[in-house]
C-alpha cells in the first residue's frame, strides 16, 4: 500500500511543474493577446490621425492653388481680367434671372389670383427651388462645410 501511494505521490509531484507550466503559459498568451489588441488600436487610431492629417493637408494645398490661380488671374491684364470674371458674372446674371422669375411668379400670384403673400411666398419656395438653391450654396460654399459636416458626424459616430 505504501509502494502504491509512494508512486502515486512522484507521479503527482511529477505532473505538477507541467500543470503549472500550462497555466503560466495561458497567462502569458493573455497578456501577449491583450497587447496584440492594444498595439492594433493603436495603429487603427494612428492611421484614422494620419488620414485626417493628409486630408487637412489637402485642404490647405487646395486652398493655396486657388490663391495662387487668383493672384495670377489678376497679374493679367485685361484678357486674364475678362476671363476671371466669367464664373461671377454668370453667376450674378443667372441669380437675377432666377430672383426676377420668382418675383414676377409670387407677384402675379399675389395680384391676379388673390393669394396671400404668405401662401405665395411658401407656393414659390418649392422643392425645386430649395434643391436649386441648396447646388448653389453648395457649389460655393460646401467644400468646407461638408469637411466639417462630414467631421462632426465621424466624430459623433466613432
Amino acid at each position: 500500500m505504501i509502494s502504491l501511494l509512494g508512486t502515486l505521490l512522484g507521479f503527482g509531484t511529477s505532473i505538477v511543474p507541467e500543470v503549472l507550466g500550462y497555466f503560466k503559459q495561458q497567462q502569458a498568451n493573455k497578456q501577449e493577446l491583450a497587447m496584440l489588441e492594444a498595439k492594433a488600436t493603436y495603429a487603427s487610431q494612428l492611421s484614422e490621425l494620419k488620414v485626417k492629417e493628409l486630408d487637412a493637408q489637402a485642404e490647405i494645398e487646395e486652398t493655396k492653388g486657388l490663391y495662387a490661380h487668383d493672384r495670377a488671374i489678376d497679374a493679367g491684364g485685361f484678357v486674364n481680367a475678362l476671363r476671371g470674371s466669367v464664373r461671377p458674372v454668370l453667376t450674378y446674371a443667372f441669380f437675377t434671372l432666377f430672383a426676377t422669375i420668382k418675383g414676377v411668379t409670387l407677384y402675379t400670384m399675389v395680384s391676379t389670383q388673390g393669394m396671400d403673400l404668405s401662401a405665395g411666398m411658401l407656393a414659390i419656395w418649392d422643392e425645386e427651388t430649395q434643391a436649386i438653391f441648396s447646388a448653389i450654396i453648395a457649389f460655393w460654399f460646401g467644400n468646407r462645410a461638408m469637411s466639417k459636416a462630414h467631421a462632426r458626424i465621424s466624430s459623433k459616430n466613432g
